[in-house]
């Protein structure tokens, strides 16, 4: 897809007409990226994804897409909403006050189900919940009740999916990880990235650095599925890779109110040529 910069003067009109006919204004006039790092210089952009959120490289497949425009406000630098590709029903509005969008995130979020049932209403500051939070099930029912502080629970009441009070709230989320190690995507991937030098053929050489951004969704069992290449410097790069992804172990799943659930891990590979002469002449 053909990507289009915003110009300055015309800004103000495209945001408006994004609530209108969000995909036709986004093809049209907004640069389309595959990996967050994409969005270095620009002020507004457009990201697809699955129908298990997991990024794409295109549009192509896409159930759901993200627009994510600067806004420097309240500390907040970027704020996101998220919509469904065919009915445009909103399933995400969410501000971060990282560089990048989805790191830190900061003020009001709100979440919902694809039936368009408010699924979360929380708030964060710098990463940490601050201030109230509910959440609900599916049909509408409360699950969760919460005022928050810094990251610390002031007071919070939990509900069962038959209306009944719960005697402790379950952890509220927890990421993937790796069977007795930390959780976070950073410590997956360092355990990615010695196994994906190990599967760059010893013939190959490049004279610079080289990058292959990939993501991957982690179903409700742990089980790695559908690893893909969203930006890559080399596509000889491509296969090593997926295959270190392929290679992982089953995962201790991410958790949600206290239950096992899907997510998506996304980061980064990197070849160094001077690692690699180097490792070469030890041998």
């Amino acid at each position: 897809m053909t990507s289009f910069y915003v110009r300055l003067a015309a800004r103000r009109g495209l945001l408006a007409s994004l609530l209108v006919a969000p995909l036709a204004v986004a093809q049209a006039q907004v640069k389309t990226v595959a990996s967050l790092e994409q969005l270095d210089g620009h002020k507004v952009a457009v990201r697809y994804l699955d129908r298990n959120a997991v990024p794409l490289p295109s549009a192509q497949g896409a159930y759901s897409y993200d627009i994510m425009r600067r806004a420097d406000s309240l500390g907040v630098k970027w704020r996101v909403r998220r919509y469904t590709l065919q009915e445009h029903k909103q399933l995400l509005d969410a501000g971060f006050s990282s560089d990048v969008p989805f790191v830190t995130p900061h003020a009001r979020t709100r979440e919902w189900y694809p039936n368009g049932q408010l699924h979360e209403d929380l708030s964060y500051r710098a990463g940490k919940l601050d201030g109230p939070m509910k959440t609900f099930y599916p049909d509408g029912k409360p699950r969760r009740d919460q005022q928050n502080r810094a990251g610390t629970i002031v007071k919070g009441e939990c509900f069962g999916a038959g209306g009944q009070v719960l005697e402790v709230c379950p952890v509220y989320r927890t990421a993937a990880k790796l069977t007795g190690k930390g959780a976070g995507q950073a410590v997956v991937f360092q355990a990615l990235q010695k196994q994906f030098a190990q599967f760059i053929p010893k013939g190959y050489a490049r004279a610079t650095d080289g990058a292959v951004h990939v993501a991957f969704a982690v179903d409700s069992l742990g089980n790695v599925q559908d690893p893909r290449v969203l930006t890559s410097d080399d596509p000889d790069l491509n296969a090593p890779a997926l295959e270190a992804v392929r290679r992982l172990p089953r995962l201790v799943p991410a958790t949600e109110e206290g239950q096992p659930v899907p997510s998506v891990m996304e980061g980064t590979f990197f070849y160094y040529p001077t690692r690699r002469a180097a490792a070469a002449s030890n041998e």
